[in-house]
């Protein structure tokens, strides 16, 4: 997986879909040299570079999930008809105290090869599973191993989570600290640190004031989740930090889909940016809506993210349709409670989905002058996505083509920080991680003496292996 320090790689004939205004959208070429892209023009000619035929495919930034809780990796595909509230029982509550170490690192790793595969070069790992420093040690290692780029926001455990969450009056774990000073102290590395904090709406207004000091005296940025439901619209989390001098542009939050057009509005006037979990959203009751189209009449700059493997595809291609299938059922008449008509609200179109998918999402991050765009000086992270797979033949549109109709195994070729990961359509990494993260979900089953989800043949294994 490593490249030689000074390795160069040459793209070659790729339709690039860059990001960057200044660069553009055409068939050319990518010059790699080590760890960052050096040049992207037409007609590139490097006598050293190992050429990578390009043709045929749309070569774009990796994309950036901006809050996925990954510890859930090896938890996959429990129930997409939960709401809420049974997801938090049975996966948070039910299942988040008895996830040891081991447990959280097979996760994580399997959250984070599945992210690769479909794409995904960095993910806001949001680790609500801080159960003890040794789980925080776990998750990080795991994101190291896996070659991801991730921001790994510092949570709260899932031990005891009802103490943890709406009203809360616990602080921020300590653990944080030793994690900034001794282990993620590097904010130019692979994996940094943040701090995924609670906020007014799921903490005390004291226990909120007092995290965000501690997240501001670590110099790091913070996330938090907010407009969830009623709960969302009844503590209107925005509005009081904005009332207590609090809001700032170091903050991203997450949902916000019964936040108020004002509150958000608020966000926009203090450059906070914001995270949409679409996918989730879409199809787990309880949570709201997408906000996505009055952010953008508010003047945000929305990305997106996967949030649970446990109820959804753990890819952005999904997310980007869910987002716009929540868009044009709104236009129809069909939205939610927080929506007045599209006709007065700004829509968006598969190129801005691209953008909230890869630029968006490294500014939601606090990354976008390290990665986000196929940008000379910017970090390696690219992907490569076959358009001559029958799926998204004949792309006449490659954008269009991309967001309604590709999937993980259009992806063939993903780089992050110049280092191959997927090549040939094959990650190129040699973990067992299927046999390892169903031998995690059974011990964790069994611990917390709960069934499995779903109906299936007691003879059958839980997990076929391959070749059955």
């Amino acid at each position: 997986m490593s490249n030689p320090s000074m390795e160069r790689v040459l793209i070659k004939g790729a339709y690039i879909l860059s990001q960057d205004p200044e660069v553009g959208e055409f068939i050319g070429d990518v010059l790699v040299v080590g760890d960052r892209i050096s040049n992207v023009s037409r007609n590139l000619v490097d006598p050293d570079a190992t050429v990578i035929n390009g043709s045929g495919h749309a070569l774009l930034p990796g994309f950036i999930d901006t809050h996925r809780h990954a510890w859930q990796g090896a938890l996959r595909g429990l129930d997409p008809s939960w709401t809420y509230a049974q997801y938090r029982n049975h996966v948070q509550i039910g299942l988040g105290p008895h996830l040891d170490p081991e447990d959280v690192r097979i996760g994580n790793l399997a959250a984070d090869l599945m992210a690769l595969e479909a794409g995904v070069t960095t993910v806001r790992d949001e680790s609500h599973i801080m159960n003890s420093p040794a789980h925080a040690d776990a998750a990080i290692a795991a994101h190291w191993e896996s070659g991801i780029r991730s921001v790994f926001a510092y949570g709260w455990p899932s031990t005891e989570a009802e103490s943890w969450q709406f009203g809360s009056v616990r602080p921020h774990p300590a653990d944080i600290r030793r994690i900034r000073e001794t282990v993620l102290s590097d904010d130019t590395a692979r994996v940094t640190l943040a701090a995924m904090i609670r906020g007014p709406e799921l903490s005390t207004m004291e226990i909120a004031t007092q995290d965000i000091r501690l997240a501001r005296d670590l110099d790091l940025q913070m996330s938090m989740h907010v407009g969830l439901g009623e709960w969302g619209i009844q503590q209107a989390a925005i509005r009081r930090l904005n009332e207590s001098g609090l809001l700032q542009s170091d903050m991203l939050f997450i949902h916000a889909c019964t936040s108020t057009d004002e509150e958000l509005r608020m966000l926009a006037h203090h450059g906070a940016q914001v995270s949409v979990a679409s996918s989730i959203e879409a199809f787990m009751p309880g949570l709201g809506q997408p906000a996505t189209n009055r952010m953008l009449a508010a003047g945000l700059q929305p990305s997106l993210s996967l949030d649970v493997e446990t109820s959804a595809a753990g890819d952005l291609f999904g997310a980007m349709r869910a987002a716009l299938v929540y868009q044009q059922l709104t236009r129809a008449g069909a939205g939610g409670l927080m929506e007045r008509g599209l006709s007065s609200l700004p829509t968006f179109d598969s190129r801005d989905l691209l953008a909230f998918a890869t630029i968006n999402g490294a500014r939601a991050c606090g990354i976008d002058h390290k990665t986000g765009s196929i940008t000379p000086g910017k970090a390696a992270d690219l992907i490569m996505i076959r358009l001559t797979d029958t799926n998204l033949q004949p792309a006449t549109d490659v954008a269009a083509t991309i967001v309604t109709a590709a999937h993980s195994g259009n992806v063939t070729y993903v780089m992050v920080d110049g280092n191959v990961v997927k090549s040939g359509g094959v990650l190129l990494q040699g973990h067992a991680i299927s046999e390892l993260a169903s031998e995690s979900r059974d011990r964790i089953y069994r611990r917390a003496g709960l069934s499995k989800p779903g109906r299936h043949d007691p003879a059958v294994p839980f997990f076929l292996k391959s070749g059955n």
